[in-house]
């Protein structure tokens, strides 16, 4: 009892002089911290091998449920930082956006008062908003290989001049993003006019289902399910698992497989509690992270046609694209490709730089 006393007393400690007064949000009182490492015998052993100063702490937010791949394989990434550092890092996972929306975390981790959240908003690394043109990729192979890609590296560092962060890790959020709505079936360009999307707070997301025609709306994700069930929105676009694991097909009743396009993935950590890890804690973190990305995107290939069995089987009608019905919508998607040039996001060269990654070309 007195070593379990002392070692919550240590962590109470650690956390205060770690956060400087960030902790849990003040605007989120019940947020509770869902995973920790255990009080073993075999942790008190290890945990004397730390960091000068003692644990370190980790905490990480994430906007997706517990079901998500994203949720699965943080808690991979977990295990994994906690053994390879023999309990020196203590990780803790906030899911289901306890910390706050996805922008409300990524400032936080700009200010230190939060280590890390993954699939913050990208918007505070803009750069990344080209692989989300519509269209780009026509596989998952090709959309990953972007990803991992030189050119992608060499945006990243754009982040830690602007805004104190560093991109821990990069993958693809969880696979190609397709379309529901809860009015009509999606087969063609024309069936998207005058439907109200939710999209997230992304312009080449909201470039791109402008050009196919609907009307688009932002809202938090955490609000997403409540906006399509009291049709404040007709659909949206996600992956399968996210249109799975957060349960909209029981609020849609038409689901696309259109594989229109991917978002990038980020793992955004503050840059001065990242500077202050030892190399080999930075390592540790950097390979386990990639390892996360992996994993995550294993889990999706897997399970995307159990996904579509699933919505499938709760009464939303899913529509698979055939390859000339996709291809219709690409000059529409060409045309979001001119307006993101046109706004001076890109040029034109460097659009051709990066679909020479995966052997295409603008024209």
């Amino acid at each position: 009892m007195r070593r379990s006393l002392s070692i919550l007393l240590c962590a109470a400690m650690i956390g205060c002089t770690l956060g400087a007064c960030g902790g849990i949000p003040k605007n989120e009182p019940d947020a509770i911290r869902t995973d920790s490492v255990s009080d073993t015998p075999e942790s008190q052993d290890v945990r004397e091998d730390r960091e000068p100063g003692g644990v370190v702490l980790m905490r990480i937010g994430h906007a997706q449920t517990e079901q998500s791949p994203r949720h699965r394989s943080l808690l991979s990434f977990q295990k994994n930082v906690q053994e390879r550092t023999n309990g020196g890092i203590v990780v803790e996972i906030y899911p289901n956006g306890q910390l706050g929306d996805e922008t409300s975390m990524t400032v936080d981790v700009s200010n230190g008062l939060l280590e890390a959240v993954r699939g913050g908003d990208l918007e505070f690394l803009p750069e990344t908003g080209a692989l989300s043109l519509p269209m780009l990729a026509d596989t998952i192979e090709e959309a990953r290989e972007l990803c991992y890609s030189d050119y992608v590296s060499e945006m990243l560092s754009t982040v830690e001049i602007n805004h104190n962060m560093k991109v821990l890790a990069v993958g693809d959020d969880s696979g190609f993003r397709q379309f529901t709505n809860s009015v009509r079936e999606i087969r063609k360009p024309e069936d998207m006019k005058g439907l109200r999307f939710r999209v997230p707070p992304l312009q080449v997301i909201d470039t791109a289902v402008t050009a196919f025609g609907a009307t688009t709306v932002t809202i938090p994700f955490t609000e997403l399910y409540a906006g399509l069930l009291d049709s404040s929105v007709d659909g949206q676009e996600n992956p399968l698992a996210l249109i799975d694991s957060s349960h909209f097909y029981e609020v849609q009743k038409y689901c696309t497989i259109i594989d229109y396009m991917f978002c990038v993935e980020l793992m955004y950590v503050n840059l001065d509690w990242w500077n202050s890890l030892s190399g080999e804690y930075q390592t540790i973190l950097t390979d386990a992270a990639r390892q996360m990305m992996d994993e995550c995107a294993e889990i999706t290939d897997e399970e995307n046609a159990g996904y579509i069995r699933h919505i499938s089987g709760n009464g939303c009608k899913v529509t698979r694209l055939s390859r000339a019905e996709r291809q219709a919508f690409l000059p529409f998607a060409k045309t979001a490709w001119q307006n993101y040039i046109d706004e001076g996001r890109m040029t034109k060269q460097e659009l051709e730089k990066l679909l020479s990654v995966i052997g295409k070309s603008v024209e």
